[in-house]
């Protein structure tokens, strides 16, 4: 049960009608009461927030490892420090992404019924690119999403959808990985495999700074442990070794990738694409209605049949200088991905 929220004084003004894609509105029809579940059992968990007359989970924003790659590292620094007390949150959790959207309808304003007086920021992620009143939004790494086609029976029938040249890239990525052999791990007792994951995990993510948890073996252990049969890992193994592993959610309809995690050596014998068409043909085979890859690997995705959904983050704030801060951040130190998108069917 979410905690009755108390009132704060931020300002929230949410979105416009707007035409939303059949991928829009695929990537959020995850079920809510799932995601609550799952979201009050992180650690991060703090109270509902109104958004409109929807209560809607929220939580403390994290910062780990900033490494300055993609934020100045003052910036870093002071969003770090601030983070700490609370007086960051967010709508939702940055532990699990893509799941669950905050639903722009209308404009209308309300206050955010949030928190504690404490929270001086306020961050969303929201569907599509649009500007909101009274918010700085700065576009996200798009997420990517895979339609599966109702004349998909097996994973033969995606690939010959493909023109020539697609085709030809995909069996030489299953060819280069076919010495990694697919167990499924989460039949397994989560101590069995969940440390080595998190290890690579983490490997994979030494270079970026991380608004996830820094302990990665307690995340997957919470998607574990409140998901069930509801999370499904795939581990993938090369003379009996563990040298990768994918998570995912399925859904009735759809199936969310979550993490993925590899040595350096599966990823140079492109088992990070294999374990990508795998998750095609199960979703094939399940008969989901697409597949989300979610962010990173732009192109990669792309060239699997994936199509981009713009999403952003809204921020919104009760203090004047720090409002000015994100602005700041977002006319000279912000630079969006470039990325070009491929389209591999015929």
């Amino acid at each position: 049960m979410l905690n009755t929220p108390q009132k704060s004084q931020i300002p929230l003004l949410i979105g416009k009608k707007t035409r939303i894609s059949k991928a829009l509105i695929l990537l959020n029809s995850f079920p809510f009461k799932t995601y609550q579940q799952l979201h009050l059992a992180f650690e991060n968990a703090s109270e509902a927030i109104y958004i409109g007359n929807e209560l809607f989970p929220s939580s403390y924003f994290e910062l780990s490892k900033p490494t300055g790659k993609y934020l100045p590292r003052f910036l870093l620094k002071l969003l770090t420090k601030i983070s700490k007390n609370g007086f960051v949150r967010m709508i939702g959790n940055a532990n699990c992404p893509g799941l669950y959207f905050p639903r722009l309808q209308e404009i209308y304003t309300t206050k955010a019924e949030s928190l504690n007086p404490k929270c001086g920021l306020l961050i969303a992620n929201i569907l599509g690119n649009e500007s909101i009143p009274n918010a700085i939004v700065i576009q996200a790494e798009p997420f990517m999403v895979l339609k599966i086609k109702n004349e998909w029976v097996h994973f033969g029938d995606y690939l010959n959808a493909m023109n020539s040249k697609y085709r030809i890239r995909t069996n030489k990525a299953l060819e280069t990985s076919k010495e990694y052999h697919c167990q499924l791990l989460s039949h397994h007792e989560a101590n069995e495999w969940i440390p080595q994951c998190a290890k690579m995990l983490g490997h994979n993510l030494k270079e970026k700074t991380l608004v996830i948890s820094s302990n990665l073996s307690a995340m997957l252990h919470t998607f574990s442990r409140v998901l069930k049969s509801d999370y499904v890992v795939f581990g993938y193994y090369r003379n009996k070794t563990l040298c990768g592993f994918i998570s995912a959610i399925p859904n009735k309809n759809e199936l969310y990738a979550m993490h993925i995690g590899l040595t350096d050596e599966a990823a140079n014998n492109q088992l990070y694409q294999r374990m990508l068409y795998d998750l095609i043909g199960y979703s094939i085979t399940t008969k989901k209605e697409f597949v989300s890859f979610g962010r990173t690997a732009t192109e990669i995705k792309s060239s699997m049949g994936a199509v981009a959904v713009e999403n952003s983050y809204a921020f919104f704030s009760k203090s004047t200088s720090l409002f000015y801060l994100v602005k700041l951040y977002k006319n000279y130190f912000y630079k969006s991905k470039k990325y070009t998108l491929r389209n591999p069917f015929k």
